[in-house]
């Protein structure tokens, strides 16, 4: 796989590298396709770094997005990378996709952002609970995604098959978005971090609702996927959208690997955790970070120096955290 490699200073234009020394570690960071969220995050976070840590290097890695991420991190390609809740757990555990590999390569390291499943139609829509999506046409998301494969969690616990109940688009969310708007679609669903901007452009030219998601399904997929949670969609998260809207989450997660030096990790969690005020600047999704949210959505363990700072830090619920996780 061809990585886009690029030293986040560079891509930022902020300031002038740190000389490289001989004894300089070098982390790569995993993210998405140059210029998305996840790579303006990992660019953001490798800029301080790179600033405030001595004897590191790291960078940003433009990739296919998190389903690659992890991969990669186990093929030893990148030292850390970011992805979802769900799949850092199964790779913890070597299960499902990740059979094929030891168990303990990947550990929890930083809960950036809840990313919360919706299920999208117009506002003037005869679809007014999910299985009203028998016979329709819906998007549910690109193939290698991660929220294709949360669609296919979710329209099975509902017990719709594509292709069979309802007709299926398997296309990225802008693509999705444009299909509504154009009514070549019925519905689409899409699992990301709150406000997706697709959709908030959406809601500034069209009426839209967000269909809820019952209690019981959730539950139903919790039981069976234990990476979800519990967790609405707020209220006014986009546009006419007064009321909170029954659904559940996923962690939005940065990965490391266990082999990665204790001191280093330690360090970079150090810097990142006390810069969250620069790294708001960076994208907004870090203003919401801080002690009370940085294990959301984790079931894997820590990196010992990412536990070793949070446990200096005082982060709330940590040994409850560790008990959890070493079982």
């Amino acid at each position: 796989m061809k990585l886009v490699k690029i030293l986040a200073l560079s891509a930022l234009g902020l300031g002038a590298a740190a000389p490289v020394m001989a004894q300089d570690t070098f982390v790569s960071i995993g993210s998405n396709p140059v210029g998305n969220t996840a790579y303006q995050w990992a660019a953001g976070i490798s800029d301080l770094v790179n600033r405030n840590v001595d004897g590191v290097q790291m960078t940003a890695e433009g990739t296919k997005g998190y389903v690659a991420n992890v991969r990669l991190m186990l093929d030893g390609q990148i030292e850390a990378g970011f992805s979802n809740s769900k799949l850092a757990y199964e790779a913890y555990l070597a299960e499902g996709d990740y059979a094929d590999v030891e168990p303990g390569q990947i550990l929890s390291w930083m809960s950036i952002a809840p990313i919360v499943q919706h299920v999208v139609v117009m506002e003037d829509s005869d679809i007014m609970e999910l299985s009203d999506l028998a016979g329709k046409r819906v998007g549910i998301g690109q193939p290698g995604g991660t929220s294709m494969l949360d669609a296919e969690i979710l329209l099975e616990a509902i017990d719709l098959t594509p292709g069979e109940d309802f007709t299926e688009f398997r296309v990225k969310l802008g693509q999705m978005v444009e299909m509504l708007s154009d009514g070549q679609i019925d519905a689409f669903m899409w699992n990301g971090s709150i406000p997706l901007p697709p959709i908030i452009k959406l809601t500034s030219q069209n009426d839209i609702r967000i269909l809820p998601i019952p209690t019981d399904v959730s539950d139903a997929i919790r039981a069976q996927y234990p990476a979800y949670s519990i967790g609405d969609l707020p209220a006014n998260t986009y546009e006419d959208q007064p009321d909170a809207v029954p659904s559940y989450r996923l962690g939005n997660v940065l990965l490391i690997r266990a082999d990665v030096d204790e001191e280093i990790v330690y360090q970079v969690t150090k810097t990142v955790m006390e810069n969250l005020d620069h790294m708001a600047t960076v994208h907004p999704a870090w203003g919401r970070v801080s002690v009370d949210s940085i294990l959301g959505g984790f079931n894997a363990p820590l990196h010992p120096g990412a536990l070793r700072y949070f446990r200096e830090a005082g982060v709330p619920g940590i040994e409850e955290f560790v008990a959890r996780t070493s079982n």
